[in-house]
């Protein structure tokens, strides 16, 4: 029995590992094409509003059956905490793309790279029940801002 929960786990984290890594791979490809649009003269809010509107099709697409779903089991407090999630992402993609507008892409891709750094803090006011900050969170932590301090400096 134990064997199987060990399994189940070490699946699961396979499966996290895997995720996150999609969602760097993610990210970059939005970067890059991101970047793209900016660099045509179409308007960040523009490009915020589409790129955003077709990320909502994509998932809705994608994960019609489980949406639906939680449509209906949804809690008052799971559609406020969801809510300030969606406001919080379309803040950083608009924040984002204006940043495109205005730096070059070296810049402003790491340092919105730093984004961890803010969930590390939230997590360590918010979450120190669920979850541990630990001291190579905190090194790592450093060792990001220092790079990107040293992009953002090497490239001015």
């Amino acid at each position: 029995m134990t064997n199987m929960i060990e399994e189940g786990k070490g699946r699961r984290a396979v499966q996290g590992y895997l995720a996150s890594v999609g969602s760097a791979a993610g990210y970059g490809f939005g970067t890059y094409f991101a970047y793209l649009v900016i660099r045509d003269g179409v308007p960040p809010m523009t490009a915020t509003f589409f790129s955003l509107v077709f990320g909502l099709l994509l998932m809705a697409l994608l994960f019609p059956r489980p949406v639906l779903i939680d449509l209906k089991l949804a809690t008052l407090r799971g559609w406020v905490v969801v809510s300030m999630s969606g406001l919080a992402s379309a803040f950083g993609v608009t924040s984002f793309y204006l940043s495109l507008d205005r730096v070059s892409v070296v810049i402003a891709s790491p340092v919105a790279g730093a984004n961890p750094l803010v969930a590390i803090l939230m997590t360590h006011i918010f979450l120190q029940r669920l979850e541990r900050v630990s001291i190579r969170t905190v090194i790592g932590a450093v060792l990001v801002v220092a790079g990107v301090a040293l992009v953002t400096i090497g490239t001015a």
